[in-house]
């Protein structure tokens, strides 16, 4: 499977974590029961707090997958101190202008 397959398949899990985000909100508002049904008793709290904890988890995962793949890493900060000087001179007040 190439990058932008990859890239395309994470992108279609993060419209369907806001699809089923909007949807499971609906129906665990509705019929929490749905939502929960391992439970004997189930409230419109606990069933919509499930479904948006679950929606934002497939929503983070994809993103964080398509930001992997896709952004370079950063050169090391030891090349950006040899180009600046050393600590000591950054610090020094130049205060005979």
């Amino acid at each position: 499977m190439d990058l932008a397959t990859k890239v395309m398949l994470l992108r279609i899990l993060v419209a369907f974590a806001a699809v089923f985000f909007v949807i499971g909100m609906i129906i665990s508002l509705i019929k929490p029961k749905w939502v929960l049904f391992w439970a004997k008793r189930p409230d419109r709290l606990t069933a919509s707090v499930t479904v948006s904890s679950i929606a934002m988890l497939m929503f983070m995962a994809g993103w964080t997958g398509i930001a992997k793949l896709t952004l370079k890493p950063k050169e090391p900060q030891q090349r950006y101190e040899e180009q600046r000087g050393s600590r000591d001179d950054q610090n020094m007040l130049q205060l005979n202008r």
